[in-house]
């Protein structure tokens, strides 16, 4: 008798631990995943915070970077504002172009070069707490293949702002590399 009320304890212990697993699997299934955003640092003197932004902006910016390597004007065209601001690595000012100068402004920088190449090392897409734009930094190595046979290297950064899905603003930096 002892023995079959032990083995009755022991179904229903096995029983409940089926029913307990059972529920708990139901339950996690049935959870909703959710996306917590992730501050991603100080973006003003405010104490707005950085987020992440998407990843087709991402795409935008690095696709915009390997285009004026290759010349690709028509692509160019297609990710900019009506105007779009740029601000050269090499001092000077902020230049207001139109999207339609695109063009004539690619041809012009490259004159020099027999052709340029991009490797991108990384590009990470940020958006102002508060802000209705993303800006993505791109940072990337150029190699520079002149007309005299020479060869320059350089490490460049962009910092490139869209709206839409539309870039409307980029800023540059670089310095010589080996």
């Amino acid at each position: 008798m002892k023995r079959f009320f032990y083995i009755q304890i022991l179904n229903q212990f096995i029983i409940m631990k089926n029913l307990l697993l059972f529920l708990s699997i139901g339950l996690l299934i049935s959870c909703e995943s959710t996306l917590v955003e992730k501050s991603a640092g100080v973006a003003n003197s405010e104490g707005a915070k950085y987020i992440f932004g998407s990843e087709e902006d991402n795409q935008i910016a690095i696709d915009l970077v390997l285009a004026y390597a290759d010349k690709n004007t028509d692509l160019m065209y297609e990710m900019m504002t009506d105007t779009v601001r740029y601000w050269p690595s090499q001092g000077g000012e902020m230049m207001v172009l139109s999207r339609d100068a695109v063009h004539d402004v690619v041809n012009q920088l490259h004159s020099p070069y027999d052709s340029i190449s991009r490797n991108v090392w990384n590009a990470v897409p940020l958006d102002t707490e508060g802000t209705a734009y993303t800006r993505v930094t791109v940072a990337f190595s150029e190699s520079r293949y002149l007309k005299d046979g020479t060869q320059e290297n350089v490490r460049l950064i962009d910092r490139i702002f869209l709206r839409d899905g539309k870039i409307f603003r980029i800023h540059q930096w670089d310095a010589e590399m080996e």
